[in-house]
């Protein structure tokens, strides 16, 4: 069966059907000796016995009990019959067919009787009148059975047992075919999303011929395709950063040359050529970097790393350049060490990008700070300045690369590869990366690693 949608249906059609069929093969072997059933019909026969026995004392009183058929006990109607022989109802009212019958067998065999018809319950017993004349009465009542007569729990609840039981494990097995596949389809689709541009759906799901098949074929289409076209643009971009750096490294080479041989006038010109090819060059860099750490799949080693001592060297650094700008560089470190496991290098560049972007942005004569903290099983590192912040529209999409806020790039430059450089190397080392605007000013960047505990 090749359609998911007919596999579904047909099932659940079929088990339908099987738990009707069962209750109605199954039900006559449980309906002949059933007590609800049997209390039933004994409340009734004890009904019309009451009826027939104050019909026989009024006949030998000299009563007339044919005169008066519409006797009620509680909601239960009781009609009674007096029989003459022959057949002849007595006053000559009309006997249904089954009373008549009944009353044969009573006049035959002289003994009283009762027997029932569906919901029709007869009881019939020889009399005499006060003439001596011998007759039958037949007692009559239509009593149909109550819900609770028919569904005697002590029977049924075995069979419900079992019926849900099996219904149970039907279900469960429609179940786990319908969500198995999907759950090992989410899987790939994880895979993918996390960067693992290789993850493809199991074979077991793309030989099937349902709508699962399809949508495995479909996601495997696209990943491949989304693999082709990221590869192509990682190449690229390698690959144009490896070419512009032979012609930069000759441009500085002329620049020198230039400024030997050139004259007074042509310096302020030669020196901006060379700004321009310094900033150039710093471009590729940090192009050929996160292409680096794009095509990484994982750290190459791991280290313990203390990150407080590495925030250390960082912040000497940096507060060297910020002094520049009268700016200070605060580090708050709640205890030493705060292991992680990682390589130091790569956690350095990561921290470093994010600590000179907060040290370029924040006003002057302010501070940035840099909090370590160890919280629970984690190691934080929030980097807070004293900048104009980032617009909320923008705050996710400044991990990206190429990503600048006008506002600000307009001022400072930059390519906007700096925190997409550090939000790569974060997730190698399998931390998190956020920014958020702080109320009292400024934008704080806060990572998030896993820690590790002391030997």
């Amino acid at each position: 069966m090749r359609r998911l949608f007919l596999r579904i249906f047909l099932v659940f059609w079929v088990l339908v059907a099987a738990v009707a069929a069962m209750l109605i093969v199954t039900s006559p072997f449980f309906t002949r000796a059933r007590p609800g059933v049997e209390r039933w019909q004994r409340g009734a026969e004890r009904v019309l016995r009451e009826r027939l026995q104050a019909g026989v004392e009024a006949l030998a009183r000299g009563g007339d009990v044919s005169s008066a058929p519409g006797w009620r006990h509680r909601h239960t109607p009781v009609t009674l019959y007096l029989v003459r022989p022959g057949g002849a109802g007595g006053n000559g009212t009309a006997v249904p067919p089954e009373v008549l019958a009944l009353a044969e067998r009573v006049a035959a065999t002289g003994e009283e009787r009762a027997e029932r018809e569906g919901a029709l319950h007869l009881v019939g017993r020889p009399a005499t009148t006060a003439q001596g004349e011998r007759v039958v009465l037949v007692a009559a009542a239509r009593r149909p059975p109550t819900l609770v007569d028919l569904l005697e729990p002590r029977v049924l609840l075995w069979r419900l047992v079992l019926l849900t039981a099996g219904v149970g494990v039907v279900c469960y097995w429609l179940a786990r075919t319908l969500t198995a596949p999907l759950t090992a389809l989410r899987t790939a689709v994880g895979k993918l999303a996390a960067g693992d541009l290789s993850a493809r759906a199991a074979p077991s799901l793309t030989r099937r011929r349902d709508e699962i098949g399809e949508l495995a074929r479909d996601f495997d289409t696209m990943a491949a395709r989304v693999e082709t076209l990221l590869g192509a643009q990682r190449r690229l971009v390698r690959d144009v950063s490896h070419e512009v750096r032979s012609p930069l490294a000759r441009l500085q080479v002329a620049l020198e040359l230039a400024r030997s041989e050139g004259g007074g006038e042509s310096a302020q010109h030669l020196d901006r050529i060379a700004l321009e090819a310094a900033r150039l060059e710093a471009l590729v860099g940090q192009l050929l970097t996160l292409s680096r750490l794009e095509v990484a799949e994982g750290l190459a080693k791991r280290d313990t790393v203390d990150v407080v001592e590495v925030v250390e060297a960082l912040v000497e650094d940096a507060a060297f350049e910020a002094s520049q700008r009268a700016v200070q560089v605060r580090l708050l470190a709640e205890t030493r060490p705060v292991l992680v496991e990682g390589e130091a290098d790569r956690l350095a560049s990561a921290l470093e990008n994010v600590l000179r972007n907060a040290v370029r942005y924040t006003a002057p004569a302010s501070e940035v700070e840099v909090a370590v903290r160890q919280v629970d099983e984690q190691v934080e590192v929030a980097i807070h300045d004293r900048g104009p912040g980032v617009p909320e529209e923008y705050l996710e999409r400044i991990f990206e690369p190429f990503v600048r806020v006008d506002s600000l790039a307009s001022r400072q430059g930059g390519a906007g590869l700096g925190l997409a450089i550090a939000a790569r190397a974060v997730a190698l080392h399998r931390g998190t990366i956020s920014a958020r605007n702080r109320r009292d000013g400024g934008l704080e960047v806060l990572i998030r690693l896993p820690g590790k505990k002391p030997q």
